[in-house]
């Protein structure tokens, strides 16, 4: 069995600073599982601001509309 690397705070910082200064280059390596996992999150949290946004629009009411709807009352009962 291989051992495990332990990190510690030394080993962290020899890796981002070198004797030039701090390391600029970064190397992102996106797997096929990493990149359904974020395509998948874009589509839930699009849909999650759709479903928010039809939610807020329907079920909370709109003041003035609720205004509006009392003034015609207002105006018919006087008619």
């Amino acid at each position: 069995m291989e051992r495990r690397k332990r990190r510690n705070i030394g080993n962290i910082l020899d890796a981002l600073v070198d004797k030039d200064g701090i390391k600029t280059e970064v190397t992102i390596t996106l797997t096929n599982q990493t990149l359904l996992k974020i395509i998948g999150g874009l589509l839930i949290s699009g849909v999650a601001i759709i479903v928010v946004a039809h939610v807020v629009k329907n079920i909370i009411p709109n003041a003035q509309l609720t205004a509006i709807e009392k003034e015609i009352i207002n105006i018919k009962q006087t008619l």
